[in-house]
């Protein structure tokens, strides 16, 4: 048996570091089920120090599951290959139950024995819920949006006869506006769900090869601590990358009162942008976002004023879709451009622009009515909401028709008021 000293080549302290600063769990077993050493937040995962657990069998630390974790290990030991991908449950010392993604691949001697096991897991908790909850709202969505568009059909029927009750009525539509738009914004991630997925998977499958690189320099006698600092800031940035992707997707479809803060504009637009890069990519559409420098920040609900944009940038996406083959200028890119500028009346006006197919009469308000699609598939609330949400915060929204192909749609935002 190996001492924990020799678990990943001798007591080097700086290897240490970095590996107690990787966002994973790390542990080094041999082949009788010993944690020979482990880092930081792995062993803080089971609540004891790593000195604690480090020469210790894992039927001493979790009895309950250590035979199947042995089993995998041995499996690994006994055949030399690697065993990649295990999607399992953790408990914490807490009693919190997190998912882990596990990589598990040999160890060996310097003589080229296989003495033991190292195992990389990383926090997939938030990807599963993230999965499951898209699961759930697809499994649910189509009845979901029948029974929701016919209330909503019998609630403007409604408000039509109850005219007279003004403040009442408005309360009412205030919050079947909101249910609406949320309805909206999870038809949409629904819609989205293969690219959001895709998003997704890029870090964590960079992150699962980083870790297989990681491990394979671990085995260098002695390891390359500046290849190992790399890798683990990689690793680490890759696992932000995916946090965000998550984080902007939770936003997103949270369904949260309005509450209107300070924004920047140009970020609100380059994560609404990053919400649907990928569909863009997928179709081959370019997008161009041209923001004036220096602009005042808004002052909006930021994720209506995203909801807003994809809505607008989804609709440019299906128009292009609809130009007909035959039609389509020679040289002329596909494209979606969004701009934002001061206007000048204490307004941003935000334009989005697409080389669509275009629209009949700009001038015509029938495509901001409920329930007006030319889409098969459309529900037709995209613009009615887009254009609710933009007139409730005290701006426009209007449809410019374009000299032949595409179309355009402009609204304005209100900027912070200067302090007195």
């Amino acid at each position: 048996m190996l001492s924990p000293s020799h678990a990943i080549g001798g007591p080097l302290d700086e290897l240490r570091i970095i590996l107690d600063s990787v966002p994973a769990f790390i542990w080094y077993k041999d082949s009788d089920n010993r944690i020979l050493w482990a880092n930081r937040p792995a062993a803080e995962s089971m609540g004891f120090s790593t000195a604690a657990i480090e020469g210790v069998s894992t039927y001493d630390l979790y009895p309950d599951d250590a035979a199947k974790y042995h089993r995998d290990d041995l499996e690994v030991i006994h055949s030399g290959n690697p065993k990649l991908g295990i999607v399992e449950p953790l408990q914490t010392a807490s009693g919190q139950k997190r998912w882990i993604r596990t990589d598990k691949v040999p160890y060996r001697d310097a003589s080229g024995r296989i003495v033991g096991v190292i195992v990389f897991s990383v926090d997939i908790t938030e990807q599963v819920d993230t999965e499951r909850a898209l699961r759930e709202a697809r499994d649910t969505l189509e009845q979901n949006v029948a029974e929701r568009t016919r209330a909503l059909a019998t609630a403007v029927a409604d408000l039509q006869r109850e005219i007279t009750e003004r403040q009442r009525v408005e309360e009412r539509l205030s919050r079947q506006q909101a249910e609406v738009a949320h309805l909206q914004r999870l038809r949409t991630i629904e819609s989205m769900t293969t690219q959001i997925a895709h998003e997704i998977n890029q870090p964590l499958g960079a992150i699962a090869n980083y870790a297989s690189g990681l491990a394979r320099r671990l085995q260098g006698n002695p390891p390359d601590l500046e290849a190992l600092a790399g890798i683990a800031m990689q690793i680490s940035h890759q696992a932000i990358r995916a946090a965000e992707v998550v984080r902007r997707l939770r936003d997103l479809v949270r369904k949260d009162d309005p509450e209107r803060k300070a924004h920047d504009l140009e970020q609100i637009v380059t994560d609404a942008t990053q919400m649907v890069a990928t569909n863009l990519r997928r179709r081959g559409v370019t997008l161009r976002v041209a923001i004036a420098p220096d602009l005042p920040q808004v002052f909006v609900d930021r994720i209506q004023v995203q909801q807003v944009l994809i809505n607008l940038i989804a609709n440019g996406l299906d128009a292009i879709d609809a130009v007909p083959a035959g039609s389509r200028e020679s040289g002329a890119p596909d494209e979606v451009v969004v701009e934002a500028a001061f206007s000048g009346e204490r307004e941003i006006e935000v334009r989005v622009h697409d080389t669509g197919i275009g629209i009949r009469n700009a001038d015509d308000d029938e495509i901001f009515a409920p329930f007006f699609t030319t889409k098969s598939e459309g529900l037709g609330m995209g613009l009615p909401i887009s254009r609710t949400i933009v007139e409730a915060h005290g701006g426009t929204l209007r449809a410019i028709a374009g000299d032949g192909r595409g179309s355009t749609f402009v609204f304005t935002l209100p900027v912070v008021a200067p302090a007195r």
